[in-house]
């Protein structure tokens, strides 16, 4: 549920968000605990569910399982782009103050959506991070909608998109080698320089030619 992994155990439902490196393995019990493993689940068949965190941003949480949704974090979130209505998303725009990244961020406004994914949503849409959401019209804030489940579905399909110190069980995303502005320096499209600036504390990336300001 949105960046949220829940497990439904017999009494409770455990919450976990992984934050920016938090990363489950699954090793044999008597493998020996590494320097970053914080929780180990051990499990009925001799392996351990393994919990690793670099950084340690990683929250965890147990909660009623009959009534998780209705506990935070959880209660807090907003719809995913696959479950929000146009209407739904253009009334929550046009009531918000924040700008379309900080829009497409808030995981209250719309959930799921972390800063890879914004960036490239923006460059998807033409359209300046900068620019206030309350702007958008309806008929844009379906594109916002479709481009959102469309960019998402994608990197579902090629299993995310990972950073070089991200590894899980050995398995990265593809999604990276489809990025067309994150991390970019040219754009690709019209050969402009990438610029990179910060919203809401989180680095962002656009092509001014590509993505022209508009308020």
């Amino acid at each position: 549920m949105g960046k949220y992994l829940i497990f439904i155990l017999d009494n409770d439902a455990f919450v976990s968000h992984l934050r920016m490196e938090g990363k489950y393995h699954i090793v044999d019990s008597q493998q020996p605990i590494t320097k970053h493993t914080h929780v180990s689940f051990h499990l009925d068949n001799g392996e351990d569910l393994r919990y690793l965190d670099i950084r340690k941003f990683g929250r965890m949480r147990l909660v009623d399982k009959n009534h998780y949704l209705e506990e935070l974090p959880l209660s807090k979130l907003g719809k995913e782009p696959f479950d929000i209505s146009t209407d739904e998303l253009y009334d929550l725009l046009h009531h918000s103050s924040l700008t379309i990244k900080g829009t497409l961020l808030n995981q209250g406004i719309m959930s799921g959506i972390g800063n890879i994914y914004a960036n490239e949503i923006c460059f998807a849409m033409h359209i300046d991070p900068r620019t206030k959401a309350a702007r958008l019209s309806k008929k844009r804030c379906d594109e916002l909608r479709r481009v959102s489940i469309d960019i998402l579905n994608r990197a579902i399909k090629q299993g995310g998109t990972t950073i070089s110190t991200f590894d899980s069980n050995g398995i990265h995303g593809l999604f990276q080698i489809e990025l067309k502005v994150h991390g970019k320096e040219i754009c690709s499209v019209c050969g402009s320089q990438i610029k990179k600036i910060y919203i809401n504390q989180r680095g962002t990336y656009f092509c001014p030619t590509c993505q022209k300001r508009r308020y």
